[in-house]
Protein backbone atom coordinates (compact mmCIF):
# COMPACT_ATOMS: atom_id res chain seq x y z
CA UNK A 1 0.00 0.00 0.00
CA UNK A 2 2.05 2.48 -1.20
CA UNK A 3 -0.24 5.35 -0.47
CA UNK A 4 1.00 5.68 3.11
CA UNK A 5 3.89 7.29 1.95
CA UNK A 6 2.06 9.80 -0.67
CA UNK A 7 2.80 13.12 1.38
CA UNK A 8 -0.81 13.96 0.17
CA UNK A 9 -2.78 11.45 1.52
CA UNK A 10 -0.47 10.70 4.63
CA UNK A 11 -2.72 12.54 7.42
CA UNK A 12 -5.82 11.80 5.40
CA UNK A 13 -8.21 9.40 7.50
CA UNK A 14 -8.73 6.08 5.77
CA UNK A 15 -12.69 5.19 5.47
CA UNK A 16 -13.65 1.75 4.19
CA UNK A 17 -16.88 0.52 3.01
CA UNK A 18 -16.71 -3.33 2.23
CA UNK A 19 -18.53 -5.16 0.18
CA UNK A 20 -21.53 -3.91 -1.18
CA UNK A 21 -23.47 -6.26 -2.82
CA UNK A 22 -26.11 -5.50 -5.61
CA UNK A 23 -27.58 -6.70 -8.52
CA UNK A 24 -26.93 -4.86 -11.77
CA UNK A 25 -27.34 -4.34 -15.27
CA UNK A 26 -23.93 -4.38 -16.59
CA UNK A 27 -21.73 -5.87 -19.37
CA UNK A 28 -20.82 -5.57 -22.90
CA UNK A 29 -22.36 -8.84 -24.29
CA UNK A 30 -25.50 -9.56 -25.49
CA UNK A 31 -26.40 -12.51 -22.81
CA UNK A 32 -25.58 -9.82 -19.94
CA UNK A 33 -27.96 -6.98 -21.25
CA UNK A 34 -31.13 -9.16 -20.75
CA UNK A 35 -31.02 -9.82 -16.53
CA UNK A 36 -29.09 -8.55 -13.63
CA UNK A 37 -26.02 -10.11 -12.27
CA UNK A 38 -24.18 -10.04 -9.11
CA UNK A 39 -21.50 -7.48 -8.28
CA UNK A 40 -19.24 -6.38 -5.44
CA UNK A 41 -18.55 -2.93 -4.91
CA UNK A 42 -15.69 -1.63 -2.98
CA UNK A 43 -14.93 1.63 -1.88
CA UNK A 44 -11.77 3.34 0.25
CA UNK A 45 -12.04 6.88 0.93
CA UNK A 46 -9.32 9.42 1.99
CA UNK A 47 -10.74 12.13 3.50
CA UNK A 48 -9.49 15.28 4.82
CA UNK A 49 -10.65 15.89 8.33
CA UNK A 50 -9.29 17.11 11.23
CA UNK A 51 -11.82 18.74 13.24
CA UNK A 52 -14.93 16.75 13.64
CA UNK A 53 -15.38 17.42 17.31
CA UNK A 54 -17.55 14.02 17.40
CA UNK A 55 -19.81 15.53 15.13
CA UNK A 56 -21.37 13.62 12.09
CA UNK A 57 -22.08 17.55 10.76
CA UNK A 58 -18.72 17.24 10.60
CA UNK A 59 -17.25 14.53 9.38
CA UNK A 60 -17.67 12.62 6.32
CA UNK A 61 -20.88 10.79 6.15
CA UNK A 62 -20.34 7.36 4.58
CA UNK A 63 -24.29 7.11 3.71
CA UNK A 64 -23.23 8.85 0.56
CA UNK A 65 -21.34 6.06 -0.87
CA UNK A 66 -23.98 3.47 -0.49
CA UNK A 67 -26.67 6.30 -2.18
CA UNK A 68 -24.14 7.16 -4.81
CA UNK A 69 -23.69 3.81 -6.21
CA UNK A 70 -27.80 2.89 -5.72
CA UNK A 71 -27.91 6.12 -7.58
CA UNK A 72 -25.55 5.04 -10.53
CA UNK A 73 -26.75 1.73 -10.62
CA UNK A 74 -30.64 3.48 -10.94
CA UNK A 75 -29.76 5.16 -14.20
CA UNK A 76 -29.81 1.82 -15.94
CA UNK A 77 -27.87 -0.61 -17.54
CA UNK A 78 -23.88 -0.03 -18.10
CA UNK A 79 -21.50 -2.02 -20.28
CA UNK A 80 -17.81 -1.79 -18.64
CA UNK A 81 -16.87 -2.10 -15.06
CA UNK A 82 -14.58 0.52 -16.16
CA UNK A 83 -17.52 2.84 -16.70
CA UNK A 84 -18.84 1.85 -13.55
CA UNK A 85 -15.78 2.43 -11.09
CA UNK A 86 -15.18 5.69 -12.85
CA UNK A 87 -18.78 7.17 -12.39
CA UNK A 88 -18.74 6.30 -8.59
CA UNK A 89 -14.97 7.71 -7.88
CA UNK A 90 -15.99 10.96 -10.19
CA UNK A 91 -19.57 11.33 -8.16
CA UNK A 92 -17.63 10.97 -4.59
CA UNK A 93 -14.78 13.26 -5.19
CA UNK A 94 -17.26 15.95 -6.06
CA UNK A 95 -17.31 15.84 -1.86
CA UNK A 96 -14.90 18.88 -1.10
CA UNK A 97 -13.58 16.11 2.17
CA UNK A 98 -12.34 13.86 -0.01
CA UNK A 99 -8.63 13.87 -1.40
CA UNK A 100 -8.38 10.45 -3.01
CA UNK A 101 -11.31 6.94 -3.78
CA UNK A 102 -10.15 3.56 -4.47
CA UNK A 103 -12.92 1.96 -5.97
CA UNK A 104 -13.18 -1.67 -7.19
CA UNK A 105 -16.39 -3.60 -8.82
CA UNK A 106 -16.09 -7.67 -9.44
CA UNK A 107 -19.12 -9.81 -11.27
CA UNK A 108 -19.28 -12.59 -8.89
CA UNK A 109 -20.41 -14.88 -11.74
CA UNK A 110 -18.85 -13.78 -15.01
CA UNK A 111 -16.52 -17.41 -15.33
CA UNK A 112 -17.37 -20.77 -14.07
CA UNK A 113 -14.75 -21.60 -11.46
CA UNK A 114 -14.02 -18.42 -10.97
CA UNK A 115 -14.08 -16.05 -7.92
CA UNK A 116 -14.84 -12.61 -9.67
CA UNK A 117 -13.89 -10.57 -12.62
CA UNK A 118 -13.25 -7.05 -11.52
CA UNK A 119 -11.05 -3.80 -12.47
CA UNK A 120 -10.29 -1.21 -9.44
CA UNK A 121 -9.34 2.45 -10.19
CA UNK A 122 -7.56 4.86 -7.94
CA UNK A 123 -8.64 8.64 -7.98
CA UNK A 124 -6.97 12.23 -6.55
CA UNK A 125 -8.78 15.13 -6.69
CA UNK A 126 -6.54 17.73 -8.87
CA UNK A 127 -7.82 20.83 -7.40
CA UNK A 128 -5.85 20.42 -4.05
Amino acid sequence: MSWYNDPLLKNSRHILIKDVQRNMMIGAYEHEKSAAQPVVINVELFINTKNEGDDLGNAYNYDEVIETIDGILSEGHICLQETLVDLIAERLLRNPLLIAVVVRSEKTQAYPGVKSAGVEIFKVRHDR
